[in-house]
């Protein structure tokens, strides 16, 4: 990774926070660990009441730059940031997450040899709340697949300035699927996509953070993406999926608990959605993690 350290390829990093001084310390010792001379990085705190300004003081040779003030949501706060970001690649880590030893390294020589992607995406490793861990890689087909599932680790993403530009700022009317709206967004203005199996960041899951909580809340946004991005009829589709099957568990593995009944009609439904709007299509339903948090069960298994 030599070369990579003196790559002259600027990074500007942007993390939001509120209160998050029990988790804050180890996204910057993370980025401490990095060491990459190359790297902007944008705080944009929501006016935290907590101790988390005392720890950014502390870590203040990181900072590029700290705004601390009242925002709308995270989108607003990233929004904020990317306006007086000025490097040549952007990204965002959140205030419980971290970057994998040499991440920014890597990426940095990975848009110096490739001056033809626009969109870097890799490996991730997620800690969840019991402790248990998965390594998670890019499939094959997520870009055929892109506005089904977010099949893309939000840490672990990399984009050029000049892609970010061309296809504006975050949706602030999202707020927590903003992430892979983005993603659809950056397709949508025709941005090129790479990915690598190198693991570049570790994706925390708690009980208290907002995607280990967003239940309800989620569904409606990950509705309006599909059905903007997506083909005909496939949103309205996967929200009859949920609403009659997958909220009465016959999209658990197993389905053990829901009656015999209910998983043949859900059979039956999913073999004429498939004639109707494609095979592919309709496998790609991924809500059920959200399901499982309105259904008061453990979400990631």
């Amino acid at each position: 990774m030599s070369e990579a350290r003196n790559n002259p390829v600027r990074i500007s990093l942007l993390t939001a926070c509120l209160n998050s001084e029990k988790t804050i310390e180890r996204t910057l010792k993370s980025i401490e660990m990095q060491k990459y001379a190359g790297l902007e990085y944008i705080v944009i705190d929501g006016g935290s009441t907590d101790g988390t300004l005392a720890i950014l003081q502390k870590y203040g040779h990181l900072t590029s730059k700290v705004i601390s003030e009242k925002d709308k949501n995270i989108p607003n706060a990233y929004n904020k940031g990317f306006h007086h970001a000025t490097g040549d690649v952007f990204c965002w880590l959140n205030a419980d997450d971290e970057f994998t030893e040499n991440a920014l390294l890597f990426v940095a020589d990975f848009f110096a040899k490739h001056p033809d992607v626009d969109v870097l995406t890799g490996g991730c490793k997620r800690i969840f709340a019991d402790g248990s861990t998965r390594i998670t890689q890019v499939p094959a087909r997520f870009r055929e697949t892109m506005a089904l599932r977010n099949n893309i680790e939000q840490p672990s993403t990399f984009w050029r300035a000049d892609i970010h530009r061309k296809a504006g700022v975050l949706d602030e009317s999202y707020f927590l699927a903003f992430d892979w709206e983005w993603w659809n967004r950056l397709h949508s203005v025709s941005a090129r996509f790479c990915t690598t199996n190198q693991v570049l960041s570790v994706y925390h899951f708690t009980n208290e953070n907002l995607t280990s909580r967003a239940g309800q809340k989620v569904i409606d946004e990950l509705y309006r993406i599909t059905k903007q991005y997506g083909p005909l009829g496939v949103a309205d589709a996967y929200r009859f999926i949920f609403r009659h099957f997958d909220l009465k568990g016959c999209c658990d593995a197993p389905a053990s608990n829901a009656p015999r009944w209910r998983r043949i009609l859900l059979r039956m439904a999913q073999r004429a959605l498939r004639i109707f709007l494609g095979r592919e299509e309709i496998n790609a339903y991924n809500w059920n993690w959200a399901s499982k948090q309105i259904r008061g069960i453990t979400w990631y298994k």
